[in-house]
């Protein structure tokens, strides 16, 4: 009950907004203008969706990132020294994001790496089609395997190690969210999928920009062993931290 009031909440107050003529271009506006073809229910649903998943992909995604930055002290220095050149004493916000490029390659090497979602949720063909020179039936469905597609050595070099400098290629467009298939592709791509990258990069620096991290052997390890259909890891990351001196 909670859950659908809090939904009903959003969608009327973002009709009151529509309704008042302020410029808008948000998920719940898109589905707000399909509003003859999704019922109430629906939208509530989508628009839950999109908080739960962005929230749990977050979370994973940035225990990952610290976990490979606590291992790596040289990555981990290289990332705070461009985020002292760029924010001096300030704190970093969302809005250096896009002036610390060596940030969005860790971001998008650890979804690489770590995809939150190994395994996109089935798709169904509702007609004959052909993809990648395959045919595919109507009434097929089709489940593709992102960890397999990220660890293809064909596709990517030395795919096993965290490399996020590879994402500092020129052939990557640095404003190119999709560089991986971590958040799907098409008209069912995730709608959280700008969220989760702003919400997470932001989160990331703030840590390193406060704090040294040193990974715990202890308990932990190497050890990438993962539970829940997003990949969380299954023993919790162990690190010290320290406050770095400003």
């Amino acid at each position: 009950m909670r859950k659908r009031a809090l939904m009903k909440a959003l969608v009327d107050e973002q009709k009151k907004r529509i309704a008042s003529r302020m410029e808008l271009n948000s998920y719940v506006d898109y589905l707000l203008s399909n509003a003859e073809e999704l019922t109430e229910e629906q939208i509530c649903m989508l628009i839950w969706e999109s908080i739960v998943e962005t929230s749990d992909t977050i979370v994973v995604a940035a225990e990952w990132t610290m976990y490979e930055l606590s291992k790596d002290k040289i990555r981990q220095e290289r990332l705070y020294k461009d985020i002292k050149n760029v924010c001096g004493n300030e704190k970093f916000s969302e809005e250096y994001i896009s002036k610390v490029p060596y940030l969005g390659a860790i971001f998008h090497e650890t979804l690489r790496k770590h995809s939150p979602a190994p395994i996109v949720p089935l798709r169904f063909a509702h007609e004959d089609t052909e993809i990648g020179g395959y045919h595919i039936p109507a009434g097929s469905q089709i489940a593709i395997n992102i960890y397999g597609c990220n660890m293809d050595k064909k596709e990517w070099e030395n795919p096993e190690q965290w490399i996020p400098e590879r994402f500092l290629d020129e052939k990557y467009d640095p404003n190119d969210l999709y560089k991986t298939m971590a958040f799907g592709g098409g008209k069912r791509i995730c709608a959280g999928s700008l969220q989760t990258m702003l919400i997470t990069t932001t989160t990331i620096g703030r840590m390193i920009q406060e704090f040294e991290w040193n990974l715990i052997e202890k308990g932990d390890g190497e050890s990438v062993d993962t539970v829940c259909f997003t990949t969380r890891k299954l023993n919790p990351l162990l690190v010290t931290i320290k406050p770095r001196k400003l």
